[in-house]
């Protein structure tokens, strides 16, 4: 069967399972109070899903319009007329993020999605299950451990460079920023996490890298078809197994990725079988999650299938994240030429302090305010996921720190919700939220984080952000992403002088499952960070 009769076979066996499906569920969809406010749904299908995926210039665009006008929480449609309550209120997502962490479990959708591609690790469970992949991970993730990847960082760092010389062979060489962080980034997390070389940066066929950039290329389409279908799957779990044989040219990418990622951990788990034990030498995070997972306790291990899927898990959340923060951060760089150089004096400055030939330490880094200050706020204002999504587990009450003003002037404070609500947490709502950060929310400025922000509630794991989420729930591998961040940036900017080319002022903020830059009029050409890049 081929990729185009099974899309018209599932979206024709879709509609009519829909049509069952909503004659079932349909007066059993919770409902959000009617002075919650919100855009009209421009199809009763698909709900805003289209809009937001594929109909708007640079992602954010429509949320930030509609939280400007209805406020920091308001009501979405999903498929066939479910409510959908999005917030970008401080104080209701800390409830939902923390203080009512497993009463707002991942949606159905999410987790389809994340067993789709990483099968079932950390991110594709809940409750006491993600209890148990936590405990067994947190070994991997401690602040001794994570120092140890230093070498490994300026080891990348320095291939990098190395390679990037090699392709500049004009001053002011255009090249595609995003190539080069996403393979340097799975460099870092190939061996970091399982202690293989992938050697992308040499290795121009490199298998992963190029099943990890068609991911990403692939994963910004939406239609009302696959809007219906992915919706039919959520409310029959059972037809879940469908999946599996879709010649779907992003989900044949997904079987390829999650296949290759179990094959490299495989060996690995094999040693502990075989021998009793991994070896104590291992410092890879695989290793050490499964030498803690073979110390525990008998009823609290994780299967083999959950420790493979660990790998996948570690290799999608942890490269993205890096090369796509990165080339954020070098587009705004290239922006704001006094920014840059002012990180580079400060990288200067601490270089002339410990020597031409000395490595720079944690602490060193921690140092450098301004380098710092322009991670956090890149972070900040170019989240790779624009949602958190959410589902109520039982009825419950969440708490507005920014009340909804109905039209008759009462100030509501809280939403009641119903078991099953689904809820989007929006990071890029709330990272740009003036309630949050001020007048000047939505423009990139680094100098904001040398003043202390008042009044803030504990909602993001890394300067209050939200692109990391937050809570227990939240990514447990932020803490490497930033330290790896850190050392390519500075090497980086050691070793080259970034500017804007022709190109650039083509790059716009492509809405998907994944924020990827990309250049107006030529999507098609893929995911691309057109930068002018000099040798100093």
């Amino acid at each position: 069967m081929t990729a185009t009769s099974f899309v018209a076979w599932f979206t024709a066996a879709a509609i009519l399972i829909a049509g069952l499906v909503v004659l079932r569920v349909y007066i059993d969809f919770p409902r959000l109070p009617s002075y919650v406010p919100g855009p009209p749904s421009p199809s009763w299908i698909a709900g805003h899903a289209v809009d937001l995926w594929t109909n708007q210039e640079q992602a954010g665009d429509l949320e930030f319009a509609w939280f400007k006008k209805y406020g920091a929480t308001l009501k979405l449609k999903g498929t066939f007329g479910e409510d959908i309550l999005m917030i970008s209120d401080a104080k209701a997502l800390q409830y939902i993020l923390h203080t009512c962490t497993y009463k707002f479990e991942k949606s159905e959708g999410i987790i389809i999605t994340i067993l789709a591609s990483t099968g079932r690790g950390i991110l594709g469970v809940d409750g006491t299950t993600h209890q148990r992949h936590r405990k067994v991970l947190s070994p991997a993730f401690s602040e001794t451990q994570l120092r140890s990847y230093a070498p490994l960082f300026r080891r990348v760092g320095k291939t990098l460079t190395k390679q990037m010389r090699n392709a500049i062979d004009t001053p002011g060489k255009t090249l595609n920023m995003h190539a080069w962080f996403g393979r340097a980034s799975l460099d870092v997390v190939g061996e970091a996490g399982f202690a293989f070389r992938f050697n992308s940066l040499e290795d121009e066929e490199c298998e992963m890298a190029e099943i990890l950039n068609h991911f990403a290329d692939g994963a910004a389409t939406m239609s009302k078809a696959l809007r219906v279908g992915l919706w039919v799957l959520e409310k029959i779990p059972a037809l879940q197994v469908l999946i599996d044989y879709s010649p779907a040219h992003l989900h044949r990418r997904l079987l390829q990725f999650k296949s290759l990622a179990r094959r490299l951990a495989k060996r690995i788990v094999d040693e502990a079988m075989i021998g009793g034990s991994v070896d104590d030498q291992g410092k890879d995070m695989l290793s050490i999650l499964v030498r803690a997972n073979q110390s525990g306790d008998m009823k609290k291990k994780l299967t083999e299938d959950e420790v493979l899927s660990q790998a996948a898990t570690i290799l999608a959340a942890g490269q993205e994240t890096t090369s796509s923060t990165l080339t954020w951060l070098f587009y705004e760089l290239a922006q704001h030429q006094d920014v840059q150089a002012t990180v580079r004096r400060e990288i200067a400055a601490v270089r002339a302090r410990v020597g031409p030939e000395s490595p720079f330490t944690t602490q060193d880094y921690d140092g450098m305010e301004m380098l710092n200050a322009v991670i956090k706020e890149t972070l900040r204002f170019h989240p790779i996921l624009s949602v958190v999504s959410r589902q109520a587990c039982v009825d419950e009450v969440i708490p507005l720190g920014e009340p909804i003003v109905t039209a008759d002037g009462q100030r509501i404070d809280h939403i009641p919700v119903k078991k099953g609500q689904l809820i989007e947490c929006a990071a890029h709502g709330y990272n740009r939220n003036p309630a949050v950060w001020g007048p000047d929310a939505n423009f990139w400025c680094p100098e904001r984080w040398s003043k202390k922000l008042e009044h803030q509630l504990a909602v993001g794991l890394h300067g209050n952000i939200m692109t990391f989420s937050g809570g227990v729930r939240g990514c447990i591998g932020w803490r490497f992403a930033v330290m790896s961040m850190q050392s390519l940036a500075a090497q980086m900017l050691e070793s080259f002088q970034f500017a804007t080319s022709e190109d650039t002022k083509l790059v716009r903020r492509r809405p998907g499952l994944l924020i990827t830059p990309r250049l107006e009029g030529r999507f098609h050409e893929g995911i691309q960070m057109p930068l002018s890049v000099t040798r100093l």
